[in-house]
């Protein structure tokens, strides 16, 4: 496998399984990928990117439609040891 610099903040736990520790570096167009043995040799691809732009995975523009607001003044909480509203 090729190599590549590692920063200080590099994740430890292969980013394909979240099991075992990173053990190979994979370098792909978009980036690189940490990876344990198993993963690196089976060509699995990383499951999520942890701080992606706008926090979700593979979506590199805003999303339009962020549901409605929330209300204002909040609702009052339920009274103790009854089921929410």
């Amino acid at each position: 496998m090729p190599t590549a610099p590692l920063t200080p903040t590099a994740v430890v736990t292969c980013e394909a399984c979240w099991i075992n520790p990173v053990e190979g570096v994979r370098v792909t167009e978009a980036g690189t990928d940490l990876l344990c043995r198993g993963c690196a040799f089976g060509q699995y691809p990383r499951r999520v990117d942890l701080f992606p732009p706008f926090g979700i995975y593979g979506v590199t523009a805003r999303v339009p439609d962020q549901g409605p607001a929330l209300p204002y003044p909040p609702p009052v909480p339920s009274p103790p040891g009854t089921p929410p509203v």
